[in-house]
């Protein structure tokens, strides 16, 4: 009785163990698969704005000057601009706002800060540090940029959505790991455990040794008197599609759901390349250009401001660079803009990727004489 017993106790002791070591593994696989849906989606986001071309206008016309250089080349001597509107989209979806303030002459994203509400008078931000930084002064609203994405934060949200997936998973993994798992039958004599030493020969056994044999490709079990261990066979055999099928629809679910909150078309946020086009076009329409005009809105009302925007002074964000243009596919396109007056020669080359010309000529409207106003031809018709 005192052997059974004393076998109870240590197998009790050691399911507990396993079950809680069990139980922080599975919960640390699911918030890292939230977390790899979401970065995802955030990465592809940002990646995407870190692309578009910065536009600054004065009194109208298009120029690239010290503005222009501090959008899109350096904002601050320590990020080129790629490094910095990464982050700054990256701060502004996974924390939902991000503070950027200017110290001479430079534009620094917080890393951390207070910020004190006030629903008449102006806001302020205390506290503002950047790495081992904390800066003493008193921020005014007027005086940062602050991007703010929604009311709610989407990550909480997602994470309680989450939730419910959660057991799926769980009972996904257990399906899986049982499905393949090797078993066996281990007999133990009662002479097997006369002593402290025949305990301890045990719990190496049952702890150790068993491990070392179910991992390894080819392994030799040593067995001590009064032990018989019987594989069961056809057990690791039984593993199926099926389980890993679920895991894949469960997976599937989250990156739908992440898709969905970060208005991204699914095939492009798990790579599908079929009607890339189309898909890419939908993800630019309903997810890019919304945030590029959140940040355009932010940085004219708080660098420009009104006057200076009624004299054509402001800062534009150009989304069509991001995607990729194929010269020869476009052609057509090109000569029927170019042909119409629509754009010059060298607008049509930004678009495209190329470096303008910069001839007076690369500059101008061209309209072939194909096209006429159309009180033109309405008076022609009438006098014949």
């Amino acid at each position: 009785m005192k052997i059974i017993n004393w076998i109870r106790n240590f197998l009790e002791k050691d399911k507990s163990e396993i079950y809680t070591t069990d139980t922080a593994i599975r919960q640390k696989a699911r918030l890292e698969m939230e977390d790899f849906a979401i970065l995802s989606a955030i990465n592809l986001i940002a990646g995407c704005i870190s692309k578009c071309e910065f536009r600054t206008f004065w009194d109208g016309k298009e120029i690239q000057g010290a503005e222009y250089y501090t959008w899109n080349i350096e904002p601050n001597r320590n990020q080129n601009s790629s490094q910095f509107w990464n982050e700054v989209v990256s701060k502004l979806l996974y924390y939902n706002e991000c503070l950027v303030v200017e110290i001479g002459g430079q534009l620094i994203i917080a890393d951390d800060y207070s910020i004190t509400e006030n629903a008449v008078t102006e806001s302020y931000f205390t506290n503002v540090s950047r790495g081992t930084i904390t800066f003493r002064k008193t921020f005014l609203m007027s005086e940062v940029l602050y991007f703010k994405n929604y009311d709610t934060d989407i990550r909480r949200l997602l994470s309680s959505l989450f939730a419910g997936y959660n057991d799926l998973l769980s009972r996904a993994v257990d399906k899986y790991n049982k499905s393949g798992g090797r078993k066996g039958i281990l007999k133990v004599d009662s002479t097997a455990f006369g002593n402290e030493e025949a305990k301890k020969r045990y719990e190496d056994l049952m702890n150790n040794r068993f491990k070392t044999y179910f991992n390894a490709e080819n392994a030799v079990l040593p067995l001590f008197n009064g032990y018989e261990y019987t594989e069961q066979p056809g057990e690791a055999a039984k593993k199926s599609t099926s389980e890993i099928t679920d895991i894949a629809t469960i997976t599937r679910e989250v990156f739908q759901k992440v898709a969905q909150a970060f208005k991204i078309p699914l095939p492009l946020l798990l790579g599908d390349i079929a009607d890339v086009e189309k898909v890419t076009d939908n993800f630019l329409t309903f997810c890019i250009d919304p945030l590029a005009d959140l940040i355009t809105e932010e940085i004219v009302r708080k660098r420009y401001g009104q006057e200076e925007f009624a004299k054509g002074r402001l800062l534009d964000v150009d989304t069509t660079s991001i995607k990729h243009i194929d010269l020869f596919s476009i052609a057509p396109s090109f000569d029927k803009l170019v042909a119409c007056g629509g754009y010059s020669i060298d607008e049509l080359r930004r678009k495209t990727g190329d470096r303008e010309i910069g001839e007076e000529w690369s500059r101008r409207h061209w309209m072939t004489k194909n096209y006429q106003h159309i009180e033109m031809t309405e008076a022609e018709g009438g006098e014949s």
